[in-house]
């Protein structure tokens, strides 16, 4: 009776040790990942951005008087002249201010003859001492009165006049009217832009630059500009670099000031705008490759033998759409994961895919 029970426990002990050599035997958990080698783009090109070209000289023109536009003379895109009229406004208000100005100065005008008739008058009596020098001395002062008047009515005609010129808006300058919003009908202010005149002359490519770029933009000393129509690429510099953030993009404006002739070069022509090589020695890395825990940040380092990864913590200098500039922890030639970082253990085993 012991027998049986004696072979049945070694039977079990034989499957469970069966089960335990076929537990440790499990194939261990590969994971696939992609990955990068840092410092690999070291030479690469730095951040650009896209802009289109400008003239180095825009004017915002409007209407130095308020009034109802009754004719627009030129459209969007037309060149124009120096002192070529672009569009009108209704000039009868002005035109009867004009001719009540007019009638003004002319009253003052006869105003001041007669009053110098009388003091004509005043001094012959006074040769006869019919009247005192006191009233001729009150004469002479109607005179010098009258005369004011015809000067301040002179004045006054002067001013309407310009008004009523300011009713026609003109060209400052040769250029290009690149937007016409005097529509005829459009009741403007004075002041009120209804054109922006892109003068003749320079060009330069206006592009918008992100908070995190500002001092590489101002530390650079040139850049690579391209056009997006093909040719060969142009040498720009920063020629101005908005102080204040756009409230809609809160980006800031700037303006890369070609070199060479540009004259050719139509508005509004897409180009991008290169800064010049990263310095050698900062590494950058895809966004994905950064891990975030409890406010450190760390990667994941490939041993290029044993193909185990390592987490390892780094410093980030900076943060863009490009990626994360690493300031340290991260070396030249350094294999970092840069997919699936949150699903990785210490020491584990990976497989590297195609980058």
């Amino acid at each position: 009776m012991k027998r049986p029970l004696t072979a049945g426990l070694a039977l079990a002990a034989t499957l469970g040790l069966s089960a335990c050599q076929d537990k440790a035997a499990a194939p261990e958990d590969i994971r696939p990942v992609r990955y990068v080698v840092a410092g690999a783009d070291a030479d690469q090109a730095g951040d650009s951005y896209a802009g289109e070209i400008r003239a180095r000289h825009e004017t915002q023109l409007a209407f130095r008087v308020a009034g109802k536009v009754v004719a627009k003379l030129v459209n969007s895109g037309e060149h124009v002249k120096k002192g070529q009229a672009l569009a009108r406004l209704d000039p009868s208000d002005y035109q009867l201010d004009l001719a009540a100005k007019q009638a003004q100065l002319a009253a003052a005008d006869s105003d001041l003859a007669q009053q110098r008739l009388n003091l004509k008058r005043y001094r012959e009596l006074l040769a006869k001492q019919f009247v005192s020098q006191a009233q001729v001395d009150a004469q002479q002062n109607g005179v010098n009165a009258a005369q004011a008047k015809v000067d301040q009515a002179r004045a006054a005609l002067s001013s309407s006049r310009n008004q009523t010129g300011y009713a026609t808006l003109t060209a400052d300058a040769d250029g290009v009217v690149g937007q016409m919003t005097a529509e005829p009908g459009l009741v403007v202010a004075a002041g009120q832009p209804v054109a922006r005149l892109s003068q003749d002359g320079a060009r330069e490519v206006a592009i918008q630059v992100p908070e995190n770029a500002l001092d590489a933009v101002r530390k650079a000393a040139a850049f690579r500009v391209t056009l997006w129509k093909g040719g060969a690429p142009l040498e720009g510099k920063l020629r101005e670099l908005a102080a204040d953030a756009d409230p809609a993009t809160r980006t800031y404006p700037a303006r890369i000031a070609l070199a060479g002739d540009s004259h050719a070069l139509q508005l509004g022509m897409t180009a991008s705008v290169q800064l010049p090589a990263r310095a050698a020695g900062r590494l950058r890395l895809p966004l994905t490759a950064v891990l975030d825990l409890q406010g450190r940040h760390y990667v994941w380092a490939i041993d290029g033998k044993t193909l185990r990864v390592s987490r390892r913590p780094v410093e980030v200098a900076a943060i863009d759409d490009g990626g994360a500039a690493i300031a340290s922890g991260v070396a030249s030639g350094d294999k970092i994961v840069t997919a699936g970082v949150h699903l990785l253990r210490e020491g584990q085993r990976v497989k590297l895919l195609d980058r």
